[in-house]
C-alpha cells in the first residue's frame, strides 16, 4: 500500500494536548494523529451515502414477527 507524508504545523497547546492524550492512550504521536485523521474523515461523510444504509433487504424465507420485539428484549409483557 502507497503511503503519502502529510505535514503541519501545530501551536504548542495544540501539541501539548495532543502529546497529553497519545500518552494516555499509549500511542506514538503517528499512530495517533492517523487516527484522528481517520475518525475526522469518517465524521465528515453524511449517513446518507454510507454504504450500509444503501443495502437492499434480503429474503430469507423465514417469517418474521417484530410485534413482540421489545417483550423479548426487555421482558416487557404488554406485547
Amino acid at each position: 500500500m502507497a503511503r503519502k507524508v502529510v505535514q503541519t504545523d501545530l501551536d504548542d497547546n495544540e501539541y501539548n494536548l495532543l502529546k497529553e492524550v497519545v500518552e494516555k492512550k499509549g500511542l506514538t504521536l503517528k499512530k495517533g494523529l492517523r487516527e484522528a485523521v481517520r475518525l475526522w474523515v469518517i465524521a465528515q461523510i453524511p449517513v446518507s451515502e454510507d454504504p450500509l444504509f444503501k443495502l437492499a433487504p434480503v429474503k430469507t424465507g423465514v417469517e418474521t414477527d417484530a410485534s413482540k420485539l421489545d417483550g423479548r428484549l426487555y421482558g416487557d409483557d404488554r406485547s
